[in-house]
């Protein structure tokens, strides 16, 4: 087991930390963050936070940047082999889903049968990803958030706390969800959709 190094010291990066310690997987868990202002103290005790340069030598980095964007432009910048997901202890993964690296999957989370989560992919508190579904890379499922079986999201998309899509559709590329919404039918065009049933607002 290697050391694991968080990458992004906010509220998520607290969310994260806790996660890894709770799972017992890595000797010891540091943290780090692109701004200086927070790169010193600890990110919950327990976790020294270090300078940014630190993420180039580390051989296990979790990216624990909520935004899709810096998220994304994180992990194309780390060391081949170093990003590592983190699992909660008391997530549900069925041994039948399919994790890729650099996922974080929350406490309460569900990830069923057949179900498969790409490259970074946030599964927050709660949340249900029911069987044979697909989340494409740098997707960030909110809490409590429902995805019913067979659903296929595409890359970047956020779907809001709260949020529940139907089983069997499909959601395209940098699509958000709002918190609440509804998805009754497909998504195919990237935009911001709420409501019940979910409706386009731009």
């Amino acid at each position: 087991m290697s050391s694991l190094l968080i990458f992004g010291a906010g509220g998520h990066g607290r969310v994260v930390a806790d996660a890894a310690l709770a799972a017992g997987r890595w000797p010891s868990v540091s943290a780090t963050d692109r701004d200086p202002a927070r790169c010193t103290g600890e990110l919950l005790p327990g976790v020294a936070l270090g300078p940014a340069s630190m993420a180039a030598s580390a051989a296990a980095v979790h990216v624990a940047i909520g935004d899709a964007a810096a998220r994304a432009r994180e992990v194309g910048a780390l060391p081949p082999g170093a990003l590592a997901s983190v699992v909660h202890p008391k997530a549900s993964i069925s041994p039948l889903a399919r994790i890729s690296p650099g996922c974080f999957v929350a406490a309460q989370a569900v990830v069923a049968p057949g179900a498969s989560l790409g490259i970074a992919v946030i599964v927050n508190h709660g949340a249900v990803v029911d069987h044979d579904v697909s989340v494409g890379d740098f997707s960030h499922i909110a809490p409590l958030a429902v995805l019913g079986g067979g659903v296929q999201v595409g890359r970047r998309v956020l779907v809001g706390g709260g949020a529940g899509i139907l089983p069997g559709l499909r959601v395209g590329d940098d699509v958000v969800i709002g918190a609440g919404a509804v998805v009754v039918e497909d998504l195919p065009e990237a935009g911001v959709y709420a409501g019940v049933p979910a409706r386009r607002l731009k």
